[in-house]
């Protein structure tokens, strides 16, 4: 937000007075940020991250109707398989909305294939000011380090896997809380893996433990921006990436890839990194916060005549 103001946008994050432009950052929050933009009557620009397909399935959009302030919906036999409300709004909102934007080419076709509309790709950026270079790791310990909520998709089970092949095996660290908790401590006990899983740390922890890890692991089957290898690369570490588009897109020859849910490739990917030096960030150049807010202030400027 600072970076935005300082280009002569005015920024309001909370209150209910009227504005030349509204933007919804969050799906969490698409049901408000409507409601905002069709009580004072402006635009509305929706930013959509991703589109989960096993949320979708081969479902439709519930029938939605907004009157009187509020979204009234009548399920579909068909609709979605899961949080059938929640994504069958945000499809609604972004069928009104001034623009949609994306954080990236495969969320892009994601968005035009389910929702029938053509969204903007505009990247957003990683924490530069907080994980950079120039903070340079400690020395490099053995430690898989992932910081990712804890649910199936991100495969963390399959670190700990990779882990027990190594001998010794390689302690795991994830930064993260989700449903997978029990399930993965229950797994490294079987395996007699070494693991620690930690959330709600300060943001001073997790560039610590970044700091003190041998490798970043980013074993996910599906992201629509992926955070996690971006701040590793940025704090020199070697980053192991599953070999998805979004990783791809970002990362481009930085991390060590290997085939999604491939425990095999992902122990070799590890091997190789913990052989391998310090990774290229030239590609994160246009991923950095003063990059983003050029990015964001170029398309707002023209929307809001210069105030938002």
């Amino acid at each position: 937000m600072p970076r935005l103001e300082q280009r002569g946008l005015t920024i309001a994050l909370e209150g209910d007075e009227p504005a030349r432009l509204a933007i919804c950052m969050d799906a969490q929050v698409v049901a408000p940020a409507y409601r905002f933009a069709a009580h004072h009557r402006c635009p509305l620009i929706h930013y959509v991250w991703d589109l989960p397909p096993w949320r979708l399935g081969a479902g439709r959009p519930d029938w939605i109707w907004f009157v009187g302030g509020q979204f009234l919906r009548i399920p579909r036999p068909n609709g979605y398989p899961e949080r059938r409300g929640y994504y069958s709004r945000l499809s609604y909102v972004a069928h009104r909305a001034r623009e949609v934007w994306v954080p990236s080419a495969a969320t892009r076709r994601e968005v035009e294939q389910r929702l029938d509309i053509t969204p903007v790709r505009v990247p957003y950026c990683f924490d530069s000011d907080r994980f950079a270079s120039q903070v340079a790791p400690r020395a490099r310990g053995t430690t898989l380090l992932c910081v990712s909520r804890l649910t199936p998709q991100k495969r963390h089970a399959d670190v700990i896997r990779a882990a027990a092949r190594f001998d010794p095996t390689l302690p795991v660290r994830i930064i993260g809380t989700g449903e997978e908790r029990e399930r993965l401590q229950q797994l490294a006990v079987e395996l007699g893996v070494t693991l620690r899983i930690e959330g709600g740390l300060s943001d001073a922890d997790v560039l610590d433990a970044y700091r003190e890890a041998g490798v970043v692991v980013a074993p996910s089957i599906f992201e629509g921006f992926g955070l996690t290898p971006m701040e590793g690369i940025a704090c020199g570490l070697p980053v192991v990436a599953s070999d998805i588009p979004t990783h791809r897109e970002f990362l481009g020859d930085a991390p060590h890839y290997f085939p999604p849910q491939d425990v095999g490739g992902l122990v070799a990917a590890i091997e190789r990194a913990r052989a391998a030096g310090p990774p290229s960030s030239d590609g994160l150049r246009e991923l950095t916060i003063d990059a983003a807010a050029e990015r964001f202030s170029q398309r707002l400027r023209g929307r809001a005549a210069g105030r938002t």
